[in-house]
Formats: C-alpha cells, structure tokens, sequence
C-alpha cells in the first residue's frame, strides 16, 4: 500500500512538471552546468544571442551520428556570414563525467561550447527523456518549447537558426520554412512574400551545389 501511495504520488509530480515546463517561461541564466575543466558555467553569459542546444549523452548513436551534420551546419552559417549571433551548445545529460569527456575527444564538433548536466531536472526541462533533443533560447535568452530542427536537416536547421537569431519565433520559422522555403529550395517557387526567407535564400543559393556536396557526403 505504502509503495503503491508513493508510485502515485512520483506520477502526480511528473504530470505536475510536465505542465509546468510548458506554461513557464524559463531563462538561460536559471541553468548552471559543469565545463570541461569542472567549472560552473551559467548559460546567463550567452544571453543576447540565439542559443542552439544538442541535448545527448555518448553511448546514444543518433546523438553522435548527428555530430558531423551539425559541424556542416556551423561552417554553412559561417560561409553565408549568419553565424555572428548563434552559440552552439552540446549537454551531456546522462553516463559519468569520465566518459563524457572521453568521448568529446572523438567527435567533430569543435566550435561548440560543451557542458555536463548531472541534475535530472535539466532532463526533463530540456528533452523529457527524448535523444537527441534540440532547443533554442532566443535573442531574449527564453528557452522556447518547441523542439528545433535537427542539424541534418538540411537547409530547413539552417534558415531556423537565421530566423531565430532575426527574431522570428521557432514555430513561425518552421511553418515559413514548410509552406515555402522547401518549394525555394528545390526550385519548384523563385521567392517568398516573407521578406526574411528571401534573404536566407539570396545567401543559401550560390552556394547550394557545394552545400549540397559536402552534405551528400556524410551520408
């Protein structure tokens, strides 16, 4: 019986969370994780600019899998010149400190700034137990709840991160993106009525082949 009352009462507050997190606004500065060399690192430092965050843990294979799209996803940025106002972040949120960074010295994703999160509420908070997850916290440092685009989601991760960092709200940007990015994409529509869009694409086209290359060769 005792067991029984203590089962309801962990469903009730998980329930309770889960509601929570989708009615409260929460903030970079209210997360504190470890870097690489065991200091805090309060994710209130990157506020002003967009936010990308990979959500993983090393022995998930689609987390690393998604790795090299992501480093292919920060040199597109640069190439196009969007990337002077997006941070890229990884969480560890599960297996030891040890092996988290045993693996960091295995992957590709250099330019990203890489923390651990022991605290189980951090879990829930930012994947709800789901790998990979990807969240963004805008230009206001606001973690929106709509779960981002993954990096080997090509173009459409790109123009989400260039929306987000102008402003555009994550659900906005991916409905733009779907109603007419992707016919821009595959040449079936020349523009947009969305003025933003048209940029994206002004800097995306010229170099689409290459994109498309290095792209083609990862998978």
């Amino acid at each position: 019986m005792k067991r029984l009352l203590l089962i309801i009462i962990f469903c009730c507050y998980n329930i309770f969370s889960a509601k929570a997190q989708t009615t409260e606004k929460l903030f970079l500065e209210q997360f504190n994780l470890e870097d690489t060399v065991g200091n805090i690192f309060n994710l209130g430092k990157l506020k002003g600019k967009t936010v990308y965050v990979d959500c993983w843990f090393p022995n998930c294979s689609p987390c690393r899998k998604e790795m090299p799209y992501a480093s292919l996803l920060q040199q597109r940025l640069h190439t196009m010149q969007m990337d002077s106002n997006i941070v890229f972040i990884t969480i560890c949120f599960r297996q030891s400190r040890e092996e988290w960074l045993k693996a960091l010295h295995q992957l590709t994703l250099s330019n990203a700034i890489h923390l651990y999160a022991p605290a189980y509420i951090y879990e829930r908070t930012f994947t709800n137990g789901n790998y990979p997850t990807y969240r963004i916290f805008n230009n206001d440092g606001i973690l929106e709840y709509e779960n981002a685009e993954r990096p080997s989601e090509f173009a459409k991760a790109d123009f989400i991160l260039y929306a987000a960092a102008n402003n555009m709200p994550l659900k906005t940007a991916k409905k733009l993106f779907e109603d007419e990015g992707r016919n821009i994409l595959n040449n079936i529509k020349k523009s947009s009525s969305n003025k933003l869009l048209n940029n994206f694409f002004k800097k995306f086209m010229p170099y689409k082949e290459n994109f498309v290359k290095e792209f083609l060769a990862l998978e």
